[in-house]
This record gives C-alpha cells, sequence and structure tokens, in this order.
C-alpha cells in the first residue's frame, strides 16, 4: 500500500490485472486495527468516531454520532438526536474534546447550531 493524492494504492496478492482489479471497486477493505496507519494528533478514523456520544460542555446529551459527511476540505459530524439529526462542524473550534476511552466528543457550539435541522 502506498499513498497517491488523497487515495492510496493497494496491491493484492492473487490480483495482477486491471479487469480483476476493476471488479473489486467500490468493495470494502478491512485490516485489523494493528495494521493502520498511526495517525497525526488530532486526527482520526471514521470507525472511532462513529458511535460516540456527543455532550455539550455543560453535559447535556446531544446526541450519538451516526456518520461522518466529507465535504471540500470540512467535516461534518451526523448526530442522531431522537428523530432529527443534526450537522455538526467537525473542528477543533466546535468539537473541544474527544474522549475515544469513553466514545465521548465535547462540543463548544455557536448558539443555534444545535436547533439547526439542514444546511
Amino acid at each position: 500500500m502506498r499513498p497517491h493524492g488523497n487515495y492510496f494504492i493497494i496491491k493484492l496478492e492473487g490480483v495482477d490485472e486491471i479487469s480483476q482489479a476493476q471488479s473489486l471497486r467500490e468493495q470494502e477493505l478491512f485490516l485489523p486495527e494493528k495494521d493502520l496507519m498511526t495517525l497525526e494528533k488530532g486526527q482520526f478514523y471514521h470507525y472511532q468516531i462513529i458511535g460516540c456520544k456527543v455532550f455539550t460542555k455543560k453535559a447535556t446529551r446531544v446526541g450519538k454520532v451516526k456518520d461522518i459527511w466529507e465535504i471540500q476540505d470540512n467535516q461534518l459530524l451526523v448526530v442522531e438526536k431522537g428523530e432529527k439529526e443534526i450537522y455538526i462542524p467537525f473542528t477543533q473550534q466546535i468539537c473541544t474534546e474527544i474522549k475515544l476511552e469513553k466514545k465521548e466528543i465535547i462540543v463548544d457550539p455557536p448558539e443555534g447550531l444545535l436547533e439547526l435541522d439542514e444546511i
């Protein structure tokens, strides 16, 4: 495996022809956690964030991270709150603490952000 721009080029044993590789497009690849690249401080794999409970600094539960959307150079946390979804920018200014060991994210959103229900 080697980086190529925003992607990685992966060589799989037994896949030696382009037609073989094409048949694997859009498939998911799973690796043991121990084989994942070490990320820089403040960077996370999506699987580490999805499922985290989200709380405000005042310990009010916001919801649970359902997904992460990649939007241009930014990321949005899709947080389930009952029947609604809340979209929270995944930035250090708003997501002030990430507690992976507790599966918690502490947010300090600007006024009104948690009441928005559309992008």
